[in-house]
């Protein structure tokens, strides 16, 4: 497997992951502790911490073994503070964290790419399974990066059904890559759309970074209405959400 890097995107997630880090509304939370899915290059968490100016100490877990080493090796050549990659099962680790914060832009293409080599980004039969299995997860404060072609409605309903409830959220459009566009992935996503579990224009789609938090916790913080986000990632199908 090789690392997966994409310029834009993966900017996107460390400027949203900075934002987690560096609210101090949020840091009674932040301050046990943040575990990462998925450390990937390990480059834009460590841009972000070193942005953040924030105490919290970031945990990436890395479970292929190429990925793992060259995470390790910048995060050794960069040295940053508080952000440190292990190598292992994300999930397996979290049956006993103690984070109650966790970060991620998960796999989210609904169907392998076809090169042996290129970088796992199999999210499930609809994209969104490693999503669930998150937001299935024992933590209280939840920022993931959601995708409008892996099933955004679902989860949204998902985090909903979960007990959590929306706090915040970013968005940004993302150009068709190189993997989205192998033959065997964008028949399922056009599957997908079909059947209103993807929404997309022809060059592009809407990459958000979504953060919710269990319900009870922080009660004073102020929420966000999830039918907008709804409207944003899915144009005319957030009733479906209702």
């Amino acid at each position: 497997m090789s690392t997966f890097y994409d310029p834009v995107e993966s900017s996107f997630y460390s400027w949203c992951v900075e934002r987690l880090l560096a609210s101090a509304q949020l840091r009674p939370l932040t301050a046990a502790g943040v575990a990462e899915l998925g450390a990937g290059s390990g480059l834009p968490l460590i841009e972000a911490v070193g942005r953040a100016e924030s105490a919290a100490r970031v945990r990436g877990f890395e479970h292929d073994p190429q990925a793992f080493r060259a995470a390790r090796r910048l995060v050794e050549l960069k040295a940053p503070a508080n952000y440190s990659v292990e190598f292992g099962d994300f999930f397996a680790h979290a049956v006993s964290a103690q984070e109650r914060c966790v970060i991620a832009n998960p796999p989210y293409l609904p169907a392998r790419p076809d090169a042996a080599h290129g970088p796992d980004l199999y999210g499930g039969r609809d994209g969104a399974e490693v999503t669930r299995r998150l937001l299935a997860g024992p933590f209280d404060l939840v920022m993931l990066m959601v995708s409008s072609i892996a099933d955004p409605l679902g989860v949204l309903t998902e985090a909903r059904d979960r007990g959590y409830r929306l706090l915040d959220w970013a968005v940004r459009p993302i150009r068709f890559g190189e993997h989205c566009r192998e033959p065997a992935v964008w028949r399922h996503i056009e599957a997908l759309t079909t059947r209103g579990r993807a929404f997309h224009r022809a060059d592009e789609y809407v990459l958000a970074g979504v953060t919710w938090l269990r319900e009870g916790c922080a009660p004073h913080l102020p929420g966000a209405d999830p039918a907008v986000l709804a409207h944003v990632l899915a144009p005319g199908g957030e009733r479906a959400a209702a």
